[in-house]
């Protein structure tokens, strides 16, 4: 208004800064979702030129220009770094020197007080809605990264227990035979490295078979679950209680002498023994029966171990069970022949 333009220079005011962008608003929205980034990065390159041509036309006003270069140069910051920025500027260069080729208008840096003060307005204004979509951007990815966190921390959660599952036997709670292959040579090195001893306790309820057969299953498991549950109220850290497999359980103690790990495997069969288990009828108690097999002195593979511990448990049940067995090299000829 202040140049005093003629109806041509108002028509393409308002095609360009009205119709021009709801067009390319709507063509956009129909454009596949990866395209549309690329397409808003031209159009915004466009503005630039066009920014340019009527900054040039109108005589390059100080007001005008700098409120279209900070907005177009702003935008192109955001969606392609300082790259958009840049090309922003040389855009709207090339448009000024464009209009300044065809239609060369003198410096008329100055506007009216009211130009001026809605130059301001308008570029104030624009500056708080950048800001303001900013902050809630902002606050959508604090919110999402919040959600992720928390979706992530569930799925560890989730994880870690059905690693935990996949390592128990579903029945007693204790660990299985994958965890202890997983761990016991582990253990073991470790003990080594100290300088301590270790001692596998291969565990055997006496007569389950018949109590199994004569009371069901639900019986047997239960007596196998009181078994579990004593051998987890006497663990320590350290210490590792596993069902070994059916009635059999397996104990490991780390870092503990012949005489220690003889003392908890009787302490053991005692408080087994004592155990009441209600049943129809008379309340139903049985004993157990204890192989012992000592790391290093017997064994320092797992493996091995294992077996000098079977072979200890064998001569247990051979000689009237309820009794603990110490592993003695003369019991592994004694099995092989008995066996």
């Amino acid at each position: 208004a202040d140049r005093q333009p003629g109806p041509i220079a108002w028509l393409l005011l308002v095609l360009q800064f009205m119709v021009y962008p709801q067009v390319l608003y709507l063509l956009t929205r129909r454009l596949p979702q990866q395209r549309q980034r690329q397409v808003e990065v031209r159009n915004m390159l466009l503005d630039a030129l066009g920014f340019g041509l009527w900054c040039s036309f109108l005589g390059l006003p100080l007001w005008i220009t700098f409120t279209m270069y900070i907005g177009v140069s702003m935008n192109l910051l955001v969606f392609e770094s300082f790259r958009g920025w840049v090309q922003a500027t040389l855009c709207m260069a090339l448009g000024i020197a464009v209009m300044q080729g065809l239609h060369p208008t003198p410096w008329q840096a100055d506007t009216s007080l009211l130009t001026t003060g809605l130059s301001m307005f308008t570029l104030g204004l624009y500056i708080l809605a950048f800001a303001y979509d900013a902050y809630l951007r902002a606050t959508s990815l604090h919110r999402h990264r919040a959600q992720l966190r928390q979706q992530l921390e569930a799925n560890h959660r989730l994880q870690t227990q059905l690693t935990e599952l996949a390592l128990r036997d579903p029945l007693t709670g204790l660990y299985n035979r994958r965890h202890l292959d997983e761990t016991m040579q582990l253990q073991l090195q470790r003990c080594a490295v100290m300088g301590s001893g270790a001692a596998v306790l291969l565990l055997d309820i006496d007569h389950f078979k018949q109590i199994n057969d004569r009371h069901g299953h639900a019986v047997g498991d239960q007596l196998l679950q009181t078994l579990a549950q004593l051998l987890l109220r006497n663990c320590r850290a350290g210490d590792t209680a596993c069902r070994y497999g059916g009635d059999e359980f397996l104990l490991l103690l780390t870092e503990v002498t012949l005489d220690a790990a003889l003392a908890r495997a009787q302490q053991l069969r005692q408080d087994f023994a004592v155990q009441q288990l209600r049943v129809e009828g008379p309340s139903l108690s049985t004993t157990l029966s204890c192989g012992l097999a000592l790391f290093p002195a017997h064994g320092t593979e797992p493996a091995r171990l294992i077996q000098r511990a079977d072979q200890a448990l064998y001569q247990a049940k051979l000689h009237g069970r309820n009794a603990v067995v110490v592993f003695e090299h003369h019991l592994e000829t004694c099995t092989d022949g008995a066996k």
